[in-house]
């Protein structure tokens, strides 16, 4: 509810005569200032019963009276030095309180309105009213409540008005954009839809007044979405506060609704804002169900692609997106680093994909899998650098060969994911560097300490040498003589720890396979 002294001032049925303060000054903002009500009062220091944003109407008791209003009332004598100085106390001290104004009933105590107080209102920045003899402070009190009542009033019907013109918004076929514009117009705000990743969706500006850039809002929905909150209110711009509202769950959000306020939040803008968030809520849910489909349904034309029915999938994704790109391609794996996968695939599909840059997208086990032709690939690249993502990359010549470079690029994202090395990782790249570098060390040096677990305890226990001896005897190729000449032994010693070595690993030394396998085993058990 909204009182404020202009209100009282402009009604012409009170009669109220401004005695300090500029009501028409546009730098006099406390004359729309809100106050909660109207204290009579005739306390030297009322504070103590105040509010903390109050008007004080006062009859003077408080005060010496030098000019009485009638004969009745007993005058004394002060001196002009100490009147001012009880003025100017009293103005000092309730203007320190947050007093926004004092409505002085004149010649009820004192004849007219002490100009002794107006000289101190005026020092202290408090607007002095004078309230006439023929106006009693409870016909003031009830106009006051009739204007509180006229403001509730207006205020719920507008609340309605704006609620029932953005529903027959969310009807429309654009329902969800066509929301958030009505709510725009309604509130008088900017309004703004960013989706999980905090990449904006829509953006409405304010119909007037200051505005915030795209560039300045977007850390600040980061930020918010990093942090889980539901809510929260913070000032974006010394001019516009910025109001965000997390929509699902905090650990599966579905987006933030901002709205960006260059006045206050009102509890019109509140009632408003439910909602708006009903409806875009719905809007949402129904989007995510839709996308939900389309996922099934692209993870679906994957699979049929590659069990070999190329012309059946190359006419649903025509039929539903648009081109599917052909051979020769480029198949991506994309990991993100910091949300799951399927939040990625909502994502590419608000990328600027056309007939001049066709590209296919499906879930791949638990990442994401994109298609691309090989001259548009580094296009397509650039415009999802910024989603921070791990990439492998493989080549593709022939629909055939998709299956292949598609593990091709899992294996090379995951080279990636285990390097901490985010970007792309091609596939060309890794293989060269030998086969080895494929592996899962994790996987492996578990491998490693189980099949060498036992030359390890026995070198630890038993003071033997087998590791070592291992390592070197399948450096030199399995030849006993520079074996046994690098391990400073004579020739029946290494035979016999060749023997230790077979029967403590249950393995075939002479068997080619075995000896690759005790190879790579040696590697990962030292962490190379």
């Amino acid at each position: 509810m909204s009182l404020s002294l202009r209100k009282l001032l402009q009604n012409p049925s009170l009669r109220l005569r401004l005695v300090t303060g500029d009501a028409g000054s546009s730098e006099t903002s406390a004359f729309d200032e809100e106050f909660e009500w109207l204290h009579a009062t005739d306390l030297i220091d009322p504070t103590p019963f105040l509010g903390p944003a109050e008007v004080i109407l006062t009859l003077g008791w408080q005060f010496p009276i030098v000019e009485a209003a009638d004969s009745s009332i007993a005058e004394v004598r002060v001196s002009p030095e100490r009147l001012d100085r009880i003025y100017d106390d009293y103005a000092a001290l309730v203007a320190a309180h947050g007093v926004i104004g004092i409505g002085f009933g004149s010649d009820v105590v004192h004849r007219g309105v002490p100009r002794q107080l107006a000289r101190a209102c005026a020092r202290h920045g408090l607007i002095l009213f004078d309230v006439p003899y023929e106006i009693s402070f409870m016909d003031l009190l009830q106009e006051a409540a009739r204007v509180l009542q006229r403001d509730q009033t207006e205020r719920y019907t507008r609340s309605l008005r704006a609620q029932k013109a953005i529903a027959n918004a969310a009807t429309r076929r654009d329902g969800l954009n066509a929301t958030l514009h009505e709510t725009a117009r309604q509130l008088g705000c900017g309004v703004a839809l960013y989706d999980p990743l905090g990449r904006p969706v829509t953006l409405v500006e304010a119909p007037d007044g200051p505005r915030i850039s795209e560039a300045e809002l977007t850390p600040i929905v980061q930020l918010a979405l990093e942090s889980g909150q539901r809510f929260r209110s913070t000032q974006a711009t010394p001019e516009i506060e910025a109001v965000l509202q997390l929509l699902g769950e905090a650990g599966d959000p579905s987006g933030m609704l901002v709205l960006t306020l260059s006045r206050g939040f009102d509890d019109v803008s509140r009632n408003v804002l439910s909602s708006v968030l009903a409806l875009v809520s719905v809007s949402l849910e129904q989007n995510q169900a839709l996308a939900g489909l389309h996922r099934t349904l692209r993870e679906a034309l994957l699979q049929l692609v590659l069990s070999g029915s190329v012309e059946v999938t190359r006419h649903i994704v025509e039929s539903v997106w648009g081109p599917l790109p052909q051979p020769p391609l480029v198949a991506l794996i994309c990991i993100p680093q910091h949300f799951e996968a399927a939040r990625l695939l909502p994502a590419f599909d608000s990328l600027q994909l056309n007939d001049e840059l066709p590209a296919f997208f499906a879930q791949y086990r638990s990442d994401a899998a994109v298609l691309v032709r090989e001259a548009d690939a580094e296009r397509f690249l650039e415009q999802i650098r910024p989603f921070g993502l791990v990439i492998g990359r493989s080549r593709c010549e022939r629909w055939e060969d998709l299956g292949l470079a598609l593990e091709e690029a899992k294996k090379a994202a995951e080279t990636g994911l285990r390097r901490g090395e985010p970007g792309v990782t091609a596939f060309s790249e890794i293989w060269r560097e030998g086969v080895a570098d494929l592996i899962d060390a994790s996987d492996a040096a578990h491998v490693a300490r189980r099949l060498l677990g036992p030359l390890t305890a026995s070198d630890r226990d038993q003071g033997t040498d087998l590791v070592r001896t291992l390592r070197i005897w399948l450096e030199q190729h399995g030849r006993q003589v520079p074996t046994a000449r690098e391990l400073g032994i004579h020739r029946h010693t290494l035979a016999h720890r060749l023997e230790q070595i077979a029967s403590l690993t249950s393995s075939d030394l002479d068997d080619y396979q075995v000896r690759a396998e005790l190879a790579l085993a040696l590697r990962y058990l030292r962490g190379d």
